[in-house]
């Protein structure tokens, strides 16, 4: 008798396990770039706070599932590094698909979402008092044009090499302004979303500027939660339906609207 009973209880306990979920918390490290990605990824370094589009969108990912999130803030030329180092195996991040880096590889995008989070259009800034307003982006010959360091620009490396136009990279959007406005550069070209908001982050007078739309150079890009090789394919599976879920609830637009 006391065999069956411990038959029972053993089988109860493997129905148990089956049915409870595991108390243990599924660990991710979520890989942030310093100073070159907001509002998708914002830093405050003094208080250690981090949010933005990006951040916040994985927040409420992590919440549905009690997901155990390490947060690594790091330049964005050590992060490409970190992930081809495969320091952090089961990192989430975000990148499109049309992105590469400097030597190619796609090493921030191997592994997207299916699902794109949010679509992003690139804009041109010039100083409305000089001439290169009235004129077309691809007819901009001679013209410094301001971008990220490191950064990629799909569509946009032969038209500088077939316009003879030069560049100055800069290591965040603050610089990229100021050299713009001081006239160290003639145009910026950047996300729509990050110029408009690192204007209004650095409180700079934004009527100095003419913008203008760069569709026919840069087409916009989608943007994707991005995953490491450790990151089960189950969970990621998840994640996509939350993605889903979220988009057509208005959860992700009202995220982005927190930003505008």
């Amino acid at each position: 008798m006391s065999r069956f009973i411990n038959s029972l209880a053993l089988t109860f306990a493997l129905l148990c396990s089956l049915l409870i979920p595991s108390a243990t918390a599924e660990k991710l490290t979520y890989l942030i770039i310093a100073a070159q990605a907001e509002p998708y990824q914002i830093n405050n370094e003094a208080d250690q706070i981090q949010s933005g589009i990006i951040t916040d969108i994985v927040a409420v990912i992590s919440q549905k599932r009690k997901l155990e999130i390490d947060n690594q803030v790091m330049p964005f030329k050590r992060y490409l590094y970190e992930i081809k180092q495969q320091r952090y195996p089961n990192w989430i991040s975000y990148g499109s698909p049309k992105w590469r880096a400097e030597d190619g590889e796609r090493t921030q995008n191997k592994r997207l979402s299916k699902q794109a989070l949010f679509s992003a259009d690139h804009i041109m800034l010039s100083l409305k008092k000089s001439d290169s307003k009235t004129k077309k982006f691809t007819d901009l010959t001679n013209k410094t044009v301001i971008l990220l360091n490191g950064f990629d620009y799909p569509g946009l490396v032969p038209i500088l090499a077939q316009n003879e136009m030069a560049t100055l990279e800069v290591n965040s959007h603050k610089s990229a302004l100021l050299a713009l406005k001081n006239g160290r550069g003639d145009i910026f070209i950047e996300m729509k979303s990050r110029v408009l908001y690192s204007i209004k982050q650095h409180q700079i007078d934004a009527s100095i500027f003419a913008y203008a739309d760069i569709g026919e150079a840069i087409a916009p890009v989608e943007i994707h939660l991005s995953y490491g090789d450790g990151v089960s394919q189950a969970l990621v599976d998840w994640i996509d339906l939350q993605i889903l879920q979220m988009k057509a609830n208005g959860e992700i637009a009202q995220i982005i609207k927190r930003y505008q």
